[in-house]
């Protein structure tokens, strides 16, 4: 795991998410090479979260390419290019199964926590 991802999944964690999921998806995806998923509690917490990633993410030059994107239904989208990060709360993650979805087209899952 690069030290950008983990700079990511360190920063979910310090913001309280949960049941993060790593997957690398280089070998199978063209859209980006890392997707990351995790669970927060709250609408507020996501935009919390959201606003702490783009800016982690602008100091290491990435930027986020879908800023216009509507996320207050409870699945936040931030598309950085070679990594894609998925907010859910719970019962929008339980219900879309993006995990199953993932290892289902073979991603190969790098971190769970």
């Amino acid at each position: 795991m690069d030290k950008l991802i983990g700079s990511i999944v360190s920063e979910l964690e310090r913001l309280k998410l949960r049941d993060i999921v790593v997957y690398d998806s280089k070998e199978i995806s063209i859209i980006a090479d890392n997707f990351i998923v995790s669970t927060a509690d709250s609408i507020m917490q996501i935009e919390g979260v959201r606003n702490s990633i783009i800016e982690l993410m602008d100091k290491e030059g990435f930027f986020l390419k879908n800023n216009l994107e509507e996320w207050r239904d409870g699945w936040c989208l931030m598309d950085f290019g070679n990594i894609i990060i998925h907010i859910f709360l719970e019962e929008i993650r339980s219900f879309y199964n993006i995990e199953g979805l993932f290892e289902g087209a073979g991603f190969k899952t790098i971190l769970k926590k």
